[in-house]
């Protein structure tokens, strides 16, 4: 019989068996973490933190490579604590940067422990010696947290910490912009956006934030070709944020682009974007079509939104409590705001099950420890996911009971526009209808009901204009 192996690099098929020598302990996590055998250097460095105490000198380095090998087989959320645990206790200096700059790392990914590492260790850490990108990074997150607590004098204190090289330099820079919206001085704040704008090194994600901050403020003060403008530098990011799709087609409609926003509409419909929790959107789809008096297919979009969320609108018209309703905790789940806790839990669960589906190969000291770490994260990510999400589900809730309305009125109005006739409204000037060429530079293709996420922006709706000048 042919026994195949595999997982077990030091042992054949099963676990090494570990030496009670710490200095032999050590060697071994260090040796194995080299030979990139993470389960086995995560195992002997637990056991040689087990077998010394914090005072020890190597105790802080075993923490690292502990923290290392669980981070490189996946298990981010354990890997955080260690990195936490070196640079708050600071026993030894000299890794404490190290450790930093490992949570850095950790921050860049989605679904990482908010509360823990940024509103908790982040805006409060008080350490000195930092290399500078690090201080950098300390300096704008307590920043930040000064700004979401209205602590303007601390916040510019901590990003005046920041050098002008960094690139957090910037970041802290928008966000005392953005601050600044408060004072609703939309055209100072567009100006000194645009001028951050220029800047030659920005970060791919901040230069897009800053042209979608343009294209909004924009929006707010009906300049919708100078926001379509903004739109069109960041149109590329549409693929992975739907609610760009949205703002566009609003833009185009307010521009008379019925078509053009109808095409962003039918975008949205991609399998893709089925978490996206828009009401509003079928009113748009509606009020476009009625533009066009397409009566009937105005009054099947506007009837959409039932289609769409009948279960949510059904739970609150009988009164069944928030914290209750599961599709309106689904949809809160998909709103911006809901969407760090539900992602740390997602991440949580993950995680979970990945650690479970090694669990042997960690031995049944850290293996029990690993047990702890997550069981008490999962709970704690779910707790706080429920308490994040009320807030939201009463938004959800109230944006759908508004579309539900403006369905109402948008009925009225096409019932009184079919018996008024299809006169185009005198106050619409703007309007521009689209024609598919039979040449020209620009080539259109027929959709066919398969969204491709290179074309997804493109759509267009060639209706027919059915309104009599």
């Amino acid at each position: 019989m042919l026994i195949a192996c595999a997982g077990w690099p030091l042992s054949g098929c099963g676990l090494s068996t570990l030496s009670d020598d710490p200095d032999t302990l050590y060697a071994s996590a260090l040796r194995a973490s080299i030979n990139e055998e993470h389960t086995e250097s995560a195992r002997a460095a637990f056991h040689y933190m087990k077998s010394t105490n914090p005072d020890n000198l190597r105790y802080d380095r075993a923490e690292k490579l502990l923290a290392q090998n669980v981070e490189a087989l996946g298990l981010h959320y354990a890997a955080s604590l260690f990195y936490l645990d070196i640079a708050e206790s600071r026993r030894d200096i000299r890794l404490v940067g190290d450790a930093v700059g490992a949570l850095e790392r950790i921050l860049s990914r989605d679904g990482y422990d908010q509360v823990t590492l940024r509103d908790g260790f982040l805006a409060r850490a008080e350490i000195t010696g930092l290399p500078p990108n690090e201080r950098a990074f300390i300096a704008y997150h307590q920043g930040l947290d000064s700004l979401r607590n209205n602590l303007m004098t601390w916040a510019e204190q901590r990003f005046a910490e920041i050098p002008e090289t960094s690139p957090y330099r910037h970041r802290a820079e928008y966000a005392l912009i953005i601050k600044s919206l408060a004072s609703y001085e939309l055209t100072e704040v567009s100006e000194r956006l645009g001028a951050l704008a220029e800047a030659k090194d920005l970060p791919e994600d901040l230069r897009t934030e800053i042209h979608r901050t343009l294209g909004r403020i924009a929006f707010e003060q009906k300049r919708y070709e100078e926001a379509l403008e903004a739109y069109e530098l960041i149109r590329h990011t549409a693929t992975d944020d739907p609610s760009l799709l949205l703002e566009m087609a609003w833009s185009n409609y307010y521009r008379g682009n019925y078509q053009r926003a109808l095409g962003l509409l039918v975008a949205l419909d991609a399998p893709a974007y089925s978490g996206l929790i828009a009401p509003e959107r079928y009113l748009l789809e509606a009020l476009s079509l009625e533009q066009l008096c397409q009566f009937e297919p105005a009054r099947i979009a506007a009837t959409r939104l039932r289609a769409r969320h009948g279960e949510a609108i059904d739970d609150l018209h009988a009164g069944t409590p928030l914290r209750q309703s599961t599709p309106i905790r689904l949809a809160a789940r998909h709103r911006e705001a809901g969407r760090a806790p539900a992602e740390f839990r997602r991440h949580m669960r993950h995680e979970a099950a990945k650690f479970a589906q090694m669990r042997d190969q960690f031995g049944p000291q850290l293996a029990r420890h690993l047990d702890q770490i997550y069981a008490h994260g999962l709970k704690e990510a779910e707790r706080r996911e429920d308490e994040q999400l009320f807030g939201q589900m009463r938004e959800v809730s109230e944006e759908l009971l508004t579309a539900e309305e403006g369905v109402r009125l948008v009925l009225h109005e096409l019932a009184v526009s079919v018996l008024r006739g299809r006169e185009r409204n005198q106050a619409d000037p703007l309007y521009r209808n689209i024609e598919v060429p039979v040449g020209g530079d620009t080539v259109f293709y027929k959709f066919d009901g398969e969204f491709w996420t290179d074309e997804i922006d493109n759509l267009v709706v060639p209706l027919e204009d059915r309104c009599v000048e």
